[in-house]
């Protein structure tokens, strides 16, 4: 059992508490999902559960943490080790090893276990999570999903009696988020693990959670079961996005249409709103043309591979023109990454060719192409390393040679823009994977740069603040900029985003706009789009992207 009585704590260094007056009991076996803003405490919550905080992460505290008995204060971290399992949100923290197999076995082999008990164990970790043919991969060569899952793996190694996951699905793709959530959903019932899990995609896990806990500001703001916090007003005042399937019942109810229950899935919804469905005589939407201005990036029969591995991009041709917004989106290791690094020169073409503004990037350096084409990595930590986030954002314009005035008016919009300007003065490494992640997109975004390719840039962000990240980037756009989004969003490409390329392994499954191209597709289709198919007549070139377009018809 975990018991929070009263707790608080506050970073050294900081004048506010992280985590305030705590009251919090998690039974043996619960499946408990933690959700709230950036900067609401859940990761700090986490860090209680092992004691990292307070022996490892330095503060001032109150109350009392009990963890299967044992005072966090007076017991160190080394023995919760094989109590409490923790997966960070970044995974690259806690690879330690050359390869998967040896990473799986770094923790086993620290506790002495015998050597055909550490194989076994390996084995049944390696097949649990669907990555045995990783096993003897480098680390370093991985996507950041398949890191995502050599990480979870390595935890699931040591049997831990309570299982602590800090935004597993961050960079996982629909069908390997369902992978690993099944798995871990599989250990919670099978083998009664008590599962704490932190996520900000409400709609990918909350379907396998017994209560929803809801942070704000460092304090317990809502706790229930799911349904019961779905239909609350605690997560839309919070900044947390509710599930388009229970986001859209809700907006039916507030409508006058009497509805049974908010639901947590799609199959739920089609058994709440079958009828109402099925009489509404659905047509669907279609795509409008989209905007056509001047080229700024094409790509023709382009091919890239690894050294001498095997081709990672297969022939891949594509054309991007002001005004639009390209998602580009696939399973993990399919290749997106790596094509868009050939946008700002980052990799050169094996075949084939890649122009940007007209130039070829063979015959352009980085430096010259990032004038047009801005990056923001998969990692913010890849973008970091100045000592506060002001410095971070303005060493880009200093050095693309912006007047100091202009300078500092873009710095002051962009820390508005991201809600930054209270952290302006922080170190950028020491904030919250969310927060990283906004202080590397105002660096790139303080440029201004004609394309602008964004490497999952809604990773460990809230409902609110991709909300105002979206409003920011379709603005972008139509001020005759490009966007490009690599992304496992499946609803905010589908809200968003012009066109979608779909790749897998490393090429073109489709290619075109996003309603055509989604609407078609089974993992990556939006959850009102697969609860109204069955009602189109397949019709699949009429489909529904989002909650407003499904109302629209239905009203």
């Amino acid at each position: 059992m975990i018991e929070f009585r009263g707790f608080s704590f506050t970073y050294w260094g900081h004048s506010r508490p992280a985590l305030k007056n705590i009251n919090l009991t998690i039974a043996d076996g619960e499946f408990v999902l933690i959700t709230g803003p950036s900067g609401s405490g859940k990761s700090s919550l986490c860090r209680c559960l092992n004691a990292l905080i307070p022996h490892f992460h330095g503060g001032t505290l109150s109350g009392t943490v009990l963890v299967d008995g044992l005072d966090i204060t007076l017991h160190q971290p080394r023995e919760f080790a094989t109590r409490v399992g923790m997966v960070f949100q970044d995974p690259e923290n806690q690879l330690v090893a050359t390869d998967v197999e040896r990473d799986i076995a770094f923790g086993l082999e620290n506790l002495a276990l015998p050597r055909d008990l550490i194989a076994r164990r390996v084995e049944e970790a390696l097949d649990t999570l669907g990555i045995a043919h990783l096993r003897r991969q480098p680390l370093v060569g991985l996507s950041g999903g398949e890191k995502q899952k050599a990480a979870i793996a390595a935890v699931l190694a040591l049997h831990p009696s309570v299982l602590v996951l800090d935004e597993p699905t961050s960079e996982l793709d629909p069908k390997s988020a369902e992978e690993v959530l099944s798995s871990v959903a599989r250990l919670n019932e099978e083998l009664g693990i008590t599962i704490v899990l932190v996520e900000h995609r409400l709609d990918r896990v909350v379907q396998y959670a017994d209560r929803i806990v809801v942070l704000r500001d460092g304090s317990v703001v809502a706790d229930g079961s799911p349904r019961l916090v779905l239909q609350s007003e605690e997560l839309p005042a919070s900044g947390v996005g509710v599930p388009p399937v229970s986001r859209l019942v809700t907006e039916l109810g507030h409508r006058g249409v009497q509805v049974e229950q908010v639901p947590v899935t799609v199959k739920e919804a089609r058994n709440i709103l079958g009828p109402l469905l099925a009489a509404a005589n659905l047509k669907g939407h279609r795509d409008e043309p989209t905007h056509r201005g001047e080229e700024l990036v094409t790509v023709e029969d382009l091919w890239y591979r690894y050294e001498q591995g095997s081709p990672v991009v297969r022939g891949v041709s594509l054309e991007l023109r002001a005004g639009q917004m390209l998602a580009v989106m696939g399973r993990n290791a399919s290749g997106k990454t790596t094509l868009v690094k050939h946008f700002n020169g980052l990799l050169k073409p094996w075949k084939g060719e890649v122009r940007v503004a007209g130039t070829d990037t063979r015959n352009a350096t980085v430096a010259d192409l990032a004038r047009t084409v801005g990056f923001v990595f998969q990692n913010p930590n890849d973008h970091l390393f100045a000592d506060t986030v002001e410095e971070e954002i303005l060493f880009t314009l200093k050095h693309l040679g912006i007047g100091s005035a202009e300078a500092q008016e873009r710095l002051e919009r962009v820390l508005e823009r991201f809600g930054l300007a209270q952290y302006r003065a922080h170190y950028p490494r020491a904030l919250s994977g969310g927060e990283r992640q906004r202080v590397a997109l105002a660096s790139v975004i303080a440029a201004q740069p004609r394309v602008l390719v964004l490497d999952e840039p809604t990773r460990g962000m809230e409902y609110g603040l991709k909300r105002s990240l979206m409003e920011f980037l379709c603005e972008y756009r139509r001020e005759g900029n490009a966007v490009v989004l690599v992304t496992h969003d499946v609803e905010t490409a589908a809200a968003h985003a012009d066109r979608v390329l779909l790749l897998s392994e490393g090429q073109t499954v489709a290619e075109g706009p996003t309603r055509q191209v989604l609407s078609e597709a089974l993992l990556f289709s939006p959850q009102v789009n697969r609860l109204a198919q069955p009602y189109l007549g397949g019709q699949v070139s009429g489909a529904y992207m989002t909650v407003e377009d499904l109302l629209e018809d239905l009203a």
